[in-house]
């Protein structure tokens, strides 16, 4: 070890803080992370964003591309009580050829929140799985959602969702 020397300046330590000063910007970013996953969580619990009875999602015919959209969203027909009667799927790409309409009658909360629509327009699918021409119909949110997308999202000129 080396004798002090008093005409050496001597070299102060660390200053003090520097250790929050380092961990200022990962603290600020934790924080905008938790704001925007809660109020990404607060917007999607809104009721306003939630399809409402009378809602429509129309498909013009021929307003796509064929085999754009690669789903086929399951479905259940269902009686005027509600009773279940069969399961059907609509699939956009044929939706879309020929023009449809979906009107949102009601929905269901157990066990999952579900949608009582009406389709109306030409077959729902090229395979014996078609909902028909006409039908009383229980999808789920995302279901809706995505055939909402399908017809061009909500509000988009003559196609998409209306809401009344």
């Amino acid at each position: 070890m080396r004798p002090i020397d008093p005409h050496e300046p001597t070299r102060p330590n660390a200053p003090e803080g520097t250790g929050l000063a380092a961990w200022l910007p990962v603290f600020a970013a934790m924080a905008i992370m938790v704001t925007g996953c809660l109020s990404t969580f607060l917007v999607l619990q809104l009721d306003e964003f939630r399809p409402k009875v009378g809602d429509i999602v129309a498909f013009r015919p021929g307003s796509q591309d064929a085999d754009m959209w690669q789903m086929a969203i399951p479905a259940t027909m269902v009686s005027g009580t509600g009773a279940p009667l069969a399961e059907c799927s609509l699939d956009p790409n044929v939706i879309a050829e020929k023009g449809g309409s979906l009107v949102v009658e009601g929905s269901v909360d157990q066990p999952s929140l579900q949608y009582v629509v009406h389709w109306a327009g030409a077959e729902t699918a090229r395979t014996e799985g078609s909902c028909g021409v006409s039908a009383s119909l229980l999808v789920s949110r995302t279901d809706l959602q995505r055939l909402a997308n399908a017809a061009g999202g909500f509000g988009v000129g003559d196609k998409g969702v209306v809401h009344q």
